[in-house]
């Protein structure tokens, strides 16, 4: 259960900061107290479904996104294929070989134990 608060917590955290909203300004759109929400991002402390419900309305998401999904910012989804596209541009054939073959064989694993 420890682990589950964390992850609510960093997903409420990520996507307030995705809407450049501080503790504050959120705390009070949900109607809750600013350092309740501190802990609750922090993951040190659970939350009701009723709070959940006025923190994802809050921010504009639905809540099972805070629960469900492993939210990412645009933004941070941009940086990491920009990093990606930097590698790849300078690789050599060898290389752009041998990741195209270890994307692959990744891919058939992932899809292969989600069959399972």
């Amino acid at each position: 259960m420890k682990g589950t608060l964390k992850y609510i917590g960093e997903n409420i955290r990520i996507a307030r900061m995705s809407k450049n909203l501080t503790i504050e300004q959120l705390a009070e759109l949900a109607d809750i107290s600013d350092s309740f929400l501190g802990v609750v991002e922090r993951g040190t402390s659970g939350v009701s479904v009723e709070t959940l419900i006025s923190i994802a309305i809050a921010l504009g998401v639905t809540t099972d996104s805070l629960v469900m999904d492993k939210a990412e910012p645009s933004e941070v989804i941009a940086n990491k294929k920009d990093t990606l596209l930097a590698l790849l541009q300078t690789s050599n054939e060898d290389e752009l070989d041998f990741l195209i073959k270890f994307i692959g064989l990744y891919r058939d694993k992932v899809n292969f134990d989600k069959a399972d």
